[in-house]
C-alpha cells in the first residue's frame, strides 16, 4: 500500500532549531534526522520532499501494514502533526488498463 504523508511542526518544537541554539553541530543532527528517509524492514520511503522554511515534509512511502506506518511516523507526531493519506499509483493504473499514451 501506498501512503502519503505530510508532517509539520514549528520553530518551537524544530528539533535542528534546537540544536542549532544548543550548539550542536548541526551536520551531526541532520545526519541523524534524515535517517528516516532511508526507510526500514517494513517501510519503503518512495519520495521525500522538505520545505525547511515551513518546517513541513512530503513523503510517499509503502508498507504492507498500517500498524508499521503508524509506528514509523511516530517521531513526526511527537513533534508536530502527521497527515497519513492512502493513495493510489494513478501512473501505473493507467499503464496496467492499457491507455498509455491514448
Amino acid at each position: 500500500m501506498l501512503f502519503h504523508i505530510t508532517a509539520q511542526h514549528d520553530h518551537l518544537s524544530c528539533g535542528g532549531v534546537a540544536a542549532r541554539k544548543s550548539g550542536q553541530d548541526i551536520t551531526d543532527f541532520q545526519r541523524g534526522s534524515g535517517r528516516w528517509m532511508e526507510g526500514n524492514d517494513k517501510v519503503k520511503v518512495i519520495a521525500a520532499y522538505l520545505n525547511q522554511p515551513s518546517h513541513r515534509i512530503f513523503a510517499v512511502l509503502e508498507a504492507d501494514a498500517y500498524e508499521d506506518l503508524n509506528s514509523f511516523t511516530n517521531h513526526w507526531k511527537d513533534s508536530g502533526s502527521c497527515d497519513v493519506q492512502l493513495v493510489g499509483d494513478g501512473i501505473s493504473a493507467r499503464h496496467a488498463a492499457g491507455n498509455w499514451g491514448k
